[in-house]
């Protein structure tokens, strides 16, 4: 059997390529006057860009009221939470919300433990976080 070069041997490893790279998926839904953004699977430094990349082009595109639909995310990271934090700063700048919908499993805990379950809100279902779109105190 053919012994894989280490370092230790002299030898130089090969780069390793991301195993999964679609470890994420994210869906935007735009309705009139807001979108609703579904996101599934892990958001960390490698996937952060295939969520904040929808969040910006939903606000070049006029998109002032974002729900961020957390339900589906496995794992949330500080970059993560970069993303929505600027996203939600970026919206309140111009007038608009972001409402996070998240159930009670892991995301919410990091929200908690990280104190931004006090910035941005957190709604329990995207009918709830919509509801309250049109309220001027919705944070």
């Amino acid at each position: 059997m053919a012994q894989r070069p280490t370092p230790a041997r002299g030898g130089r490893l090969k780069p390793r390529k991301p195993t999964n790279v679609a470890r994420l998926s994210v869906t935007v839904d735009d309705h009139d006057g807001y979108a609703v953004v579904t996101v599934a699977g892990e958001v960390d430094v490698t996937t952060g860009s295939l969520l904040r990349d929808p969040l910006h082009d939903l606000v070049r595109g006029g998109s002032l009221h974002h729900v961020a639909d957390l339900r589906g995310v496995t794992f949330l990271d500080s970059t993560g939470l970069g993303i929505l934090v600027s996203d939600h700063k970026r919206l309140r700048d111009r007038g608009g919300s972001l409402q996070l919908v998240c159930g009670t499993g892991p995301v919410a805990r990091v929200l908690r433990v990280t104190g931004v379950h006090r910035v941005l809100p957190v709604r329990p279902t995207i009918e709830a976080a919509v509801a309250l779109l049109d309220q001027p105190d919705s944070a």
